[in-house]
């Protein structure tokens, strides 16, 4: 796999995020640190039961998930490429008396960071994770080699039809299917208004493509569900119509926001 580049890119993309995504509203850190959890009502229906489970949490971002889970009593081992976010998720779980484990690596060297033995009850991927992976195959095969007997994978996942569209004008501009990479000029975050001038790369991957990843090392599908709304405000142009129910507010009709798949072991 010869993405360095591109990979060197958006970790460096990602480190400069991190300071104002802290202090954004959106994630809401005060809040956090005084009892709140980030996980949205739709993880929250499935990540119930937790105390004691092994939870093998992927892009990370600055942890805030990943703690979320250690405090409902998961042994929680987290992984991001941004080690500027790695920091300072290791800096909230020792503020918080948790035990989480952070790892700073890119998620295809993981295994030369994790040891192959290391079996988990859960792997856990959550927004905006897999456009930033062009080989959802090793993907998968990652996932699977993590997961003991039974385990289970877990994704909240952006809905791949919302990658294809202009934002300003909600017509397709990229493929549906995979066709390689996509470069960009990235001029703020999704979070906040924080000017910046940064090169991202990105990957669309189809619901097939996720799917039939998943399938080929063996993982059963036992939850498959679209929802016609975002639990983030993350886009411009976004109504709230219910509590944490994000809409495009120029868009009339119901379209998919998210896809939320559960695989087994």
């Amino acid at each position: 796999m010869n993405f360095q580049e591109e990979f060197e890119a958006n970790r460096l993309q990602w480190n400069a995020r991190v300071e104002s995504h802290v202090a954004s509203k959106m994630y809401d850190v005060p809040g956090f640190i005084s009892g709140d959890t980030s996980l949205k009502k739709v993880e929250l229906t499935e990540l119930k039961n937790l105390e004691g489970k092994k939870v093998l949490h992927l892009q990370c971002h600055f942890g805030l998930d990943s703690l979320s889970m250690a405090r409902m009593g998961a042994d929680v081992t987290a992984l991001d490429i941004s080690d500027t976010a790695i920091e300072k998720a290791e800096d909230l779980n020792e503020q918080l008396g948790l035990n989480a484990k952070f790892i700073t690596a890119n998620l295809y060297d993981i295994k030369k960071h994790l040891p192959a033995e290391e079996q988990f009850d859960l792997v856990f991927v959550s927004y905006g994770a897999i456009c930033w992976l062009p080989d959802l195959t090793a993907w998968a095969d990652i996932i699977a080699s993590y997961l003991k007997k039974g385990g289970e994978f877990y994704m909240v996942e952006m809905h791949p039809y919302i990658y294809t569209l202009d934002w300003d004008r909600f017509t397709p501009e990229y493929h549906y299917y995979n066709k390689g990479v996509y470069k960009e000029t990235v001029t703020s975050s999704y979070a906040d208004d924080t000017p910046m001038e940064l090169t991202e790369y990105f990957w669309v991957h189809s619901v097939d493509e996720i799917i039939n990843s998943l399938m080929k090392k063996g993982l059963s599908m036992t939850k498959f569900r679209e929802h016609d709304y975002q639990t983030y405000n993350c886009f411009d142009n976004m109504i709230e119509r219910a509590e944490d129910e994000f809409v495009f507010k120029d868009v009339k009709v119901n379209i998919p926001y998210l896809l939320e798949v559960k695989f087994q072991k």
